[in-house]
């Protein structure tokens, strides 16, 4: 189940980090859901999944109180912490389906194209971290990779002449990602301004003013600040990139079964997603723009 003893504090915190800076949750949402996950283990130490069966903490005398959207919400958090922990390698692959109550998916949000070129254009190349911002945005709209893939790639991880480059996604599986004309000119950009440093340490593609890794927390306010400064209302968060790259590929032609392996989904169920969103999205252009809409 665990590869190690782990720490229930040490694992809500990486999954507040991971509602923050990828999902761009609000605070009052990640607190309730933070809420839900401590009261169901009960604020123990160490995690043991048989204290996130929500059954048998709902239906104590205590608990019982609760009202049926109170229950689902509670079920709803202890769940998407689960998939968390699995997903992120943090503990192995368990079956929750008799514990989880299915309701409907929320669409992700996305950008238009334009917008992305909005945010890329927004920085040029004349100074380093100009570059950097630039190159960020375009790399992880270009390649639909997750902030922990964005902060963990190296340059030897890109290949220019062949135009890929390799991810590590969750539970350290790889996949070879195609690169863009686009993209390899602002890397190759990039790369000329940060390959001026001489004392840089560590092999990271992108890195720091001090010239140290980046963290999520660094990517969450170069991608949010960039979108109130081109005057997008849209809530901004990195993942939107990811999930505009997939939605615009399938509005695009290209099959689920390609953008699966794109996003490195294990199952094609999880991509299914965007299937609903270019469906939204065909609707809204039929309504717009069909004489007999």
């Amino acid at each position: 189940m665990m590869k190690q003893k782990l720490e229930i504090s040490l694992l809500i915190d990486s999954y507040r980090d991971f509602l923050i800076y990828e999902k761009g949750l609000s605070e009052n949402t990640i607190n309730a859901y933070i809420s839900d996950i401590n009261k169901v283990s009960n604020n123990d130490v160490y995690f043991n999944i048989d204290n996130f069966i929500t059954t048998k903490y709902l239906k104590s005398a205590e608990n019982k109180k609760y009202s049926g959207s109170t229950k689902k919400r509670i079920q709803s958090s202890v769940n998407q912490f689960l998939k968390f922990l699995i997903e992120e390698n943090f503990i192995s692959n368990i079956e929750i389906n008799n514990i989880s109550i299915r309701s409907e998916q929320k669409l992700p949000n996305i950008l238009s194209p334009y917008e992305i070129e909005q945010l890329i254009d927004f920085y040029d190349h004349n100074l380093f971290i100009s570059s950097r911002n630039k190159t960020i945005i375009d790399f992880m709209y270009s390649t639909g990779c997750r902030v922990s893939e964005l902060i963990n790639v190296e340059e030897s991880d890109i290949d220019i002449d062949d135009a890929f480059v390799r991810l590590e996604g969750k539970g350290s599986k790889q996949r070879i990602v195609p690169l863009g004309s686009k993209i390899i000119f602002n890397l190759e950009k990039y790369l000329e301004l940060r390959n001026q440093f001489k004392n840089i340490k560590n092999n990271n593609l992108f890195i720091s003013k001090s010239y140290k890794k980046l963290d999520r927390t660094a990517v969450f306010r170069i991608i949010k600040s960039t979108g109130l400064k081109v005057g997008i209302n849209t809530s901004i968060y990195p993942h939107i990139l990811r999930h505009s790259a997939a939605t615009h590929m399938l509005e695009g032609g290209c099959d689920l079964r390609t953008v699966q392996e794109f996003l490195g989904h294990s199952s094609v169920s999880t991509t299914q997603i965007y299937t609903k969103v270019t469906k939204a999205f065909l609707e809204e252009a039929f309504i717009e723009s069909h004489p007999r809409s």
